[in-house]
């Protein structure tokens, strides 16, 4: 297979079908050129994908974050001044994981057929209503319900704000552009959790809530003002609402699409591993103070922002696929020396190493596999593909998080999770969008 970017152009083969051409462009997704879509007058110009636009697009797509890690340092003071128990505060996690889920899965399919600025402004526009309520609210149950609207409205903004990239950029463009995507983004989780725990003695919980209104609204304005309608009116799919599930449907018959959704939601997955059980792992195991871990934290949240600048590079020298497959292989070999390092006893310094290259490896992972996943299903919606492969992310993160509490060893059992989901991403990436090439 020729890796020559204009190669499938110049020779087409009157008997190609459709999708064996689309197979062999998310093989080689280098093949697909932003240069040749501005060729269509109505593609948007890739010249939309300024500096302030994809700042813009990492704001509103870094809703996990802001809604998650700014308020952990708060659950203890949630459960004294709403006379519940901490389980009943974990909970309004859970609903926000589960609204960012929905969000997503539904989201992207609208924003197929509306466009692409209304649902932003609208999500947007709730996100903040809803944080506001999170803040005013007076019981634990009304917490739930608003943080499960606010998951909601959330996921909308992600997988929105993430469906603009595909409708500009095509192929090594979109990949970097994905790449400066998360590398902005990856800013939030290193920022987060430092501004509540700094801010969270002052203020409260109430008043990290309202921060958070703050950031929605700002939200509000680049969501109305900054970023650019990407899908024009004769691109959009009609009907996109009514057929909604007949068209997520549609896009996990690609065998490509659903083994780029191995790399991105079951690969999340085994970073969600180290998320869920770092605390217990780097601080009751090892020893390390509350204010070392939040550091370590922040650090390894930058290495994905960095890895993520110098993925758009690379993938402009070698193939995104070989980029993607080459991040699993770190999860793959972190997760192996974790695991044996835990049944040995773990250690603090090689537990760090393992940490810091899995959480840059991830920089290789989550840009790559959505541009390569949501190429593979552009003719049947962007935004279907992205809010589908959304989903599933916040899916494996709700499903590992409670396993990584079996057992009496948090070291051993966050290897293990990390090692299995790490696995499965790989044989499921590397075997099913092989099996589309060949098709």
């Amino acid at each position: 297979m020729s890796t020559d970017p204009n190669s499938s152009s110049s020779n087409p083969s009157p008997s190609s079908s459709p999708d064996r051409g689309r197979s062999s462009s998310v093989g080689k997704v280098e093949r697909v050129d932003v240069h040749s879509a501005d060729a269509n007058s109505n593609v948007p110009k890739k010249n939309q994908l300024t500096a302030a636009v994809l700042t813009s697009l990492a704001l509103l797509s870094a809703a996990g974050p802001l809604g998650t890690d700014m308020y952990l340092p708060t659950f203890i003071d949630i459960a004294k001044d709403l006379s519940t128990t901490a389980s009943s505060v974990q909970l309004t996690l859970s609903a926000f994981m589960i609204g960012l889920a929905v969000g997503q899965l539904f989201a992207g399919p609208i924003s197929d057929g509306v466009g692409r600025r209304r649902p932003l402004a609208i999500g947007s526009l709730l996100f903040f209503l809803f944080s506001a309520g999170c803040a005013l609210t007076p019981s634990i149950g009304l917490l739930i319900a608003f943080r499960l609207l606010q998951g909601i409205a959330g996921g909308t903004t992600v997988v929105v704000a993430r469906s603009v990239i595909p409708d500009v950029a095509h192929g090594r463009a979109a990949a970097s552009a994905f790449s400066a995507l998360m590398a902005i983004q990856g800013l939030a989780p290193a920022i987060a959790p430092l501004l509540g725990g700094f801010l969270s003695p002052i203020i409260g919980w109430r008043g990290i809530f309202w921060v958070i209104a703050v950031f929605n609204v700002i939200m509000v304005v680049v969501s109305r003002f900054v970023v650019p309608e990407s899908l024009p009116a004769d691109r959009r799919t009609p009907g996109a609402i009514r057929n909604l599930l007949p068209t997520i449907f549609r896009c996990f018959g690609r065998p490509a699409f659903i083994g780029y959704c191995f790399a991105f939601a079951v690969g999340f997955g085994t970073f969600f591993s180290y998320i869920s059980a770092s605390p217990f792992v780097l601080q009751d195991q090892l020893g390390l103070p509350t204010h070392v871990y939040s550091i370590t934290f922040a650090i390894n949240s930058l290495a994905i922002a960095g890895m993520s600048a110098l993925n758009g590079k690379l993938v402009n020298r070698f193939e995104v696929r070989s980029v993607l497959v080459f991040g699993l292989i770190l999860y793959v070999a972190t997760s192996v020396i974790l695991l044996v390092d835990a049944l040995l006893g773990p250690r603090l310094w090689p537990t760090l190493i393992c940490l810091f290259v899995m959480t840059s490896a991830t920089g290789l992972l989550l840009g790559n596999a959505t541009a390569l996943g949501v190429e593979a299903v552009r003719d049947i919606g962007a935004g279907a593909g992205s809010g589908a492969m959304g989903a599933l992310q916040f899916l494996a993160a709700g499903i590992v998080s409670p396993l990584v509490g079996i057992g009496s060893d948090p070291s051993l059992s966050m290897a293990l999770c990390m090692l299995v989901c790490s696995i499965i991403a790989i044989v499921g990436c590397v075997t099913l969008t092989s099996s589309s090439d060949r098709a």
